[in-house]
């Protein structure tokens, strides 16, 4: 026999004897639920709640901050059902379909939504509130978002002047698809006669308006607006930041004007914080590499760098690192270009060249502000790496980013730079390189026999070959890209005993390298092939994210 529910709060310790009679006694004077009374008589929270029906249902609790929601869902569950019955499709998988409800014990609507689906119903309890606001957005909001950009673009066409209110809105449109469809960057180029609207899914642009050129200007300038920028100057490049409100939520934009020969281009990128920053295995960080990258930020000292292309999540990864590691007891300061991700209790500072305040500079001042970690955008310069390893030597974990395409390379770069191969051994603790690459989406995925070209690469690099091999297509769900959501894939270099000393005589490349693998780094093209022998990405996005294969 299962347990009730208040039973179960007691033995949590969220509640006592005493209140949970008081609260039964309530429910039958009122006719109320127990965990409505409860929640009424804020006695408990409704995630003690949930963790307490978790338990007597065999339900999991939804993770709302990382889940992915299968858009395409939202027309095989009517709007009227998920209303009534307080639940929201989340994904469906082969035979089942995901379903977020307050209500797991709700076998009525289960059995409907199967009915309704063909599926078999796998149910997540999440909050009333959070299943309220994900319907006004997908069903209300998303829906009509398409709707209302033909409306204004069509009512406006061949007008001289366009309604202010209707640019306006259309702005917000824009915000509001990018942040339905989780594009990263949103891009309002100006072509000749045209207005073209990008926006970057899983790391690829794709164009999703054409406007009349008559719109260009006015979008451009209610951009540059909202970012606080000078609307009188289309002449040079600017930057601005908007804190935008709206029906997806609130989101941090980042905006940047560029002059080109047919006017202004805007480029926005869109920073959810909860989305990419959090814990360190939800970056794809795995096993050894895990283990030796959360040994290294947890050490009081050292150097520790993160390599990669642009785009390829550097600042996640850091990002993610600090909030690893953060609490009150440690002094965190960023210098950044621009700040990315703000963050309470953390000093973060973005450099201002004008102002002479460079990443050089403000390093500099910083290391007299008492820090424990210092988080450094970039290092580009032989000054900032001086400043960078001295810091690191001197009793600071320093983090910071390089441009370089694997993990050993960047020790070469900052030898190149000028730094002194004894300090740079002593302070260099781990170098990680990292690129992003794409799910494969599970929904449209095929699967071929593998050629016998595409076999000799797995061989080439110690793995197995598979007989078949994952193929992307396209559908709905994945906009017809073949794809959905992106993964990390790291190579990580832990600076050892053996390691220090090839670095302080100066040894080559290839030989630190080799040096690195027998140490335990695996190299970023092997740890993507297995990528592909789990099914998560094809060979195809392999070789285009990484070259030499």
């Amino acid at each position: 026999m299962k347990k009730r529910i208040g039973d179960i709060l007691v033995e949590l310790g969220f509640i006592d004897e005493n209140r949970l009679q008081m609260a039964i006694d309530e429910t039958k004077k009122s006719g109320m639920l127990l965990g409505n009374v409860l929640l009424r008589l804020d006695w408990v929270t409704e995630e003690q709640l949930q963790m307490a029906i978790a338990i007597q249902s065999g339900a999991k609790i939804l993770d709302i901050k990382s889940v992915t929601i299968d858009a395409s869902l939202i027309t095989q569950v009517p709007l009227s059902f998920a209303v009534n019955n307080n639940l929201f499709p989340i994904e469906k998988k082969d035979d089942v379909i995901t379903v977020a409800m307050a209500n797991p014990f709700d076998v009525v609507a289960r059995d409907e939504l199967t009915r309704m689906t063909g599926l078999r119903v796998e149910t997540y309890i999440a909050p009333k509130e959070w299943i309220s606001d994900a319907i006004d957005l997908h069903y209300n909001v998303a829906l009509t978002i398409d709707d209302n950009i033909e409306m204004i673009t069509r009512s406006e066409l061949g007008k001289e002047n366009i309604d202010t209110n209707h640019i306006i809105r259309l702005a917000d449109l824009l915000i509001d698809k990018g942040s339905v469809l989780e594009a990263s960057d949103i891009h309002i180029v100006a072509d000749t006669n045209l207005s073209r609207i990008y926006y970057r899914i899983d790391g690829v642009l794709r164009q999703n308006y054409l406007f009349h050129k008559s719109f260009h200007k006015s979008l451009v300038q209610r951009y540059k607006i909202m970012g606080d920028m000078d609307i009188s100057n289309s002449n040079i490049p600017q930057d601005g930041r908007i804190q935008y409100k709206g029906p997806v939520g609130e989101i941090d934009i980042r905006v940047s004007s560029f002059p080109t020969q047919f006017g202004e281009t805007i480029v926005m990128r869109l920073l959810k914080y909860s989305k990419v920053v959090g814990n360190l295995d939800r970056l794809g960080l795995e096993g050894a590499d895990l283990y030796r990258f959360n040994r290294a930020i947890r050490r009081p000292y050292g150097l520790i760098l993160v390599t990669g292309p642009t785009g390829s999540g550097k600042t996640s990864t850091l990002y993610s690192a600090l909030m690893n590691i953060l609490n009150p007891e440690i002094n965190v300061m960023t210098i950044e270009d621009p700040i990315e991700y703000v963050i309470p209790t953390i000093r973060q500072t973005a450099v201002n060249p004008k102002a002479g305040l460079t990443f050089a500079t403000a390093l500099r001042s910083a290391m007299r502000q008492d820090p424990d970690i210092i988080l450094v955008g970039e290092i580009r310069d032989q000054e900032t790496m001086e400043l960078a390893l001295r810091a690191s030597i001197t009793g600071h974990l320093v983090l910071s980013t390089l441009h370089t395409n694997d993990a050993a390379s960047a020790i070469t770069r900052l030898l190149d730079l000028g730094a002194k191969p004894n300090l740079l051994a002593s302070a260099l603790t781990m170098v990680i390189a990292q690129r992003l690459i794409r799910r494969v989406c599970p929904k449209c995925m095929k699967s071929t026999p593998i050629e016998p070209g595409e076999a000799d690469i797995f061989r080439k690099h110690g793995i197995e070959p598979p007989n078949r091999l994952p193929r992307h297509t396209g559908c709905e769900s994945c906009h017809n890209t073949g794809f959905s959501g992106r993964i990390g894939i790291f190579e990580t270099l832990s600076v050892d005993r053996n390691l220090e000393e090839l670095i302080s005589a100066g040894a080559s490349l290839r030989v630190m390298e080799e040096s690195a693998i027998k140490s335990g780094t695996v190299l970023m093209l092997k740890q993507a092939l297995k990528n592909i022998v789990d099914q998560t990405t094809t060979l195809e996005e392999i070789l285009r994210v990484i070259a030499d294969a």
